[in-house]
Formats: structure tokens, sequence, C-alpha cells
């Protein structure tokens, strides 16, 4: 499968995600004798999803590698519409193009990130549903997206998960243990919860190294984040296991916007350890029409896409906190 088939990214979108001057991809193209796709011009040439990604893995993935203990990553918040799934596919596509191995898994019975893929037509792609409870191996249910992308696709059945994983043993534990030893082909497994409390998103938080709390900068939102901490501190508690590095991503920031300006300042009063200074992802039409064209954005916006720029400094900041302790860059 090639979920990006005759789409592609250009010279100066890889300069822009790898912090390089264009003249270094340019001379990376030329020496790995990287071609464009043939549909593309030559005043601004294009590169497929493949292709790019070997660029980028010279300048990303091989400088910076991954610490085997800080590769599970998952976007959380039991409310819906933070935006978890649209940044669930951007970090996870966007690392990949960087270079890296990633597995995706969709966790959410309304299959957006899955649909988000191209992969309409779901209902009858097994799940986690089918590992967990018909004993599918983990390799039967990946779906390869494209070159170092792999999915793990949700769909419905993923609603009838909850009574089958109670009556196990462990319960908070069962992703873990199914998915442990197929993680070790991947620098990076990121999980897309639901909007629920769930026993599967408790198995979510006991897997991750790193929990992105996702949180849109709108009262309800903001109001909602002490629930959310309170949970997640209340279940490693009952675990008695230490608390994971927690990140919360504010989006869908609006600079102009009254609303925006006092959630951002609740935020950073109450949760401000958790956060990035000076950081959110700020509302841009791109994430929507990344969505309706299942592309990455850096397939189709403008260089100074707001969105991109976003993405990108997200990417960076993930990468500072999951780096290696053999990585010799900042």
């Amino acid at each position: 499968m090639s979920a990006f088939e005759g789409h592609g990214i250009t010279a100066k979108f890889m300069s822009v995600l790898a912090s390089v001057n264009a003249s270094t991809v340019s001379r990376y193209i030329s020496d790995l004798d990287i071609k464009p796709l043939p549909n593309s011009s030559k005043r601004n040439c294009r590169y497929s999803f493949s292709e790019a990604r070997k660029v980028l893995a010279e300048l990303i993935a091989n400088k910076k590698p991954v610490s085997e203990n800080k590769k599970v990553l998952s976007f959380y918040n039991f409310k819906g519409g933070t935006g978890k799934t649209s940044l669930s596919y951007q970090v996870s596509t966007h690392l990949s193009l960087c270079g890296y191995k990633v597995l995706v898994v969709d966790t959410d019975g309304q299959s957006h990130l899955t649909v988000s893929f191209g992969l309409l037509d779901n209902l009858s792609l097994p799940t986690l549903y089918d590992g967990l409870v018909n004993n599918v191996p983990p390799q039967d249910l990946i779906i390869n997206v494209e070159d170092g992308l792999d999915l793990i696709p949700a769909n419905l059945s993923l609603t009838k998960l909850e009574v089958h994983i109670k009556e196990k043993t462990r319960q908070e534990n069962v992703v873990k243990r199914y998915l442990q030893e197929i993680s070790k082909k991947y620098d990076f497994i990121i999980f897309d919860s639901n909007p629920n409390i769930t026993t599967l998103n408790r198995n979510i938080l006991s897997f991750s190294n790193l929990i992105n709390v996702v949180c849109e900068t709108h009262p309800y939102s903001v109001h909602g984040m002490s629930l959310v901490m309170e949970d997640m501190k209340d279940f490693y508690d009952q675990m008695e296991a230490p608390l994971p590095d927690i990140f919360v991503i504010p989006n869908k920031y609006e600079d102009r916007s009254t609303t925006s300006a006092e959630a951002m300042s609740i935020l950073t009063n109450n949760y401000g350890e958790y956060l990035e200074p000076n950081f959110a992802v700020r509302k841009s039409e791109d994430f929507p029409k990344s969505a309706r064209d299942q592309l990455p954005i850096s397939f189709f916006c403008k260089i100074n896409s707001i969105a991109f720029e976003d993405i990108c400094d997200l990417i960076n900041i993930i990468l500072k906190k999951i780096k290696s302790k053999k990585n010799l860059f900042e």
C-alpha cells in the first residue's frame, strides 16, 4: 500500500524539517541519486515519501536515535474534539518521513485515524479486538501504509473490547504484553486514544513512555484538564508506578482570541511544568484540509504555513524529550 502515491514533498520543505540549508538537502539528493516524481515540475521538484525519507533519515533519524525506553508515545485526553487524531496523524507521518520506523495504533472505534490513512472501508479489517480476543498475531493486524510507516487500524469492533480486557489477569498491561515483542522492530509506537475513561486507555497509559495530553485552548477543554490529570495520577498511584513524562499540548490556539489567551494563562498557571514554553499548535485550515485530502501537511501546504511551522516545532520537541543518551546532537 502507498497511501500518498503521486504526491510528494519539495527539497525546501525537507530543509525546514531538518533545520538545514536547502543546499544541504540538494547535496544529499544528488549524492543519494534521489529521483523526483515524474509529474513534478523542474522548478518545483517533488519527491515521493519513500525517496524523501532516504534524505531525511541521513539528516535526522540517523543523527538522533531514540532511547529504547522512550519509544512509546500516546496522544491522550478523554474529552473528544481536542485534536488528538489530527496530531497523531501529523506526528506519525512526519516522524516516519524523518527516517524513523513508526507503528501507529488506532484505538478509537470511530476509526478517524484509520480513515485518514485512506482506509475508508475498514469494517472487515482486523483490529486490536482480533488480537486480544481472537489471538490473531500482531503482525497479522499491521497494514503497511508507506515505507517506514505501519498502522494497526480500528473499527467498531473496538467498542466490544472493554468487557474482554476486564476478564484478563493484569488487565492494565494486556496491550503492552501483546505488542511488546513486535515493538522492538520500531523506533516509535504511537497510540491515538479514544475519548473515554476505558480499560483500553488504561492500557495505553501503562505502556506509554511519553503521554501527550492534547488540550484545546477552549474553556471546556481547559476546565476538564484537572479531571484528566487527577485521573492519570490516581491510576499510576494505584499501579505503584512512577508517572511517565507528560507533555501538555495546547491545541487550536488563536492569536487574536481573548478566550485562547485566557486558556493559555490557566494552563500555564496550573500545568506549567508540563508545557513547552511559548509553544501551542495554532488553529489552521491546513489541518482539516489534511484530513480531507488524506495527506501530511507538508505535502500540500505553503512554505509559510503556521500549521507546518507548528508541526515542525512539535516534532523537534518530541525528539528532544525522547532523546537517546547515545545522541550527541541537540
